[in-house]
C-alpha cells in the first residue's frame, strides 16, 4: 500500500481541480432516467428474439452500474468523468487553499482506521500538468474514510486527515453530507 504524502510529494503537476459526483439533483434524475429505461429493456428482451437478449442485457447492466454508488467512480481510469461528476473548484498551484489542501494530505501517517463499509468516492482532486493532461488523482469517501489513487490503489492515510479534509472541502464549495 502507498503512503499518501509519499504520493503527494511526487506528484508534478500545474493546477488541480476539485470534483463532486455521485450525488445531488443530476445524480438522482441520472438513477431516474436508467431505471425507466432498465425498466423498458426488459419489457423489450420479453418479445425479443434469442440473439438479441446477450446485446440488451449488457445495455442492462451498463445502466445498471451506472448508477451503483459502490462501483461507480466520479472520474474512471480512462478518465471519464461520470455524468453526474461536477467541478467545484480550480486551484493554481501557489494558491493558499490548495496549499493547504496539499498540508493536510501531507500529515504524517500514525493510524489508519479499517472501517467494515464499502466505500462510496463522491469527493475527488485531480492534478492536472501546464498541457492539461492528468497527472494524479484522488478519489476520497469520508464514509469509510478512504482514498483511491487514479490506478485504483488504495492509499496508506492517516485517519486525522479526513475531517479536516472534510472541512477545507465544505468551505470551497462540496456539498458533503454527514455519510
Amino acid at each position: 500500500m502507498k503512503n499518501l504524502s509519499t504520493y503527494i510529494k511526487n506528484l508534478n503537476f500545474e493546477y488541480a481541480v476539485s470534483y463532486s459526483g455521485l450525488r445531488g439533483e443530476k445524480f438522482k434524475n441520472l438513477e431516474k432516467i436508467n431505471k425507466e429505461k432498465i425498466r423498458n429493456l426488459e419489457k423489450e428482451i420479453e418479445s425479443s428474439r434469442f440473439m438479441q437478449k446477450p446485446k440488451l442485457n449488457m445495455k442492462i447492466k451498463e445502466l445498471e452500474d451506472e448508477i451503483n454508488i459502490y462501483n461507480s467512480r466520479i472520474i474512471t481510469g480512462k478518465n471519464e468523468f461520470h455524468q453526474s461528476t461536477k467541478q467545484i473548484r480550480r486551484f493554481e498551484k501557489e494558491e493558499k487553499d490548495l496549499e493547504e489542501i496539499i498540508e493536510i494530505l501531507n500529515i504524517e501517517f500514525i493510524e489508519q482506521y479499517a472501517w467494515m463499509c464499502p466505500p462510496i468516492f463522491r469527493d475527488a482532486i485531480v492534478f492536472y500538468s501546464k498541457e492539461r493532461e492528468i497527472n494524479g488523482i484522488l478519489q476520497i469517501c469520508f464514509s469509510c474514510s478512504s482514498i483511491k489513487n487514479e490506478n485504483e490503489e488504495t492509499l496508506e492515510v492517516d485517519h486525522k486527515i479526513f475531517e479536516k479534509l472534510k472541512e477545507k472541502l465544505i468551505q470551497i464549495g462540496h456539498q458533503i453530507e454527514n455519510e
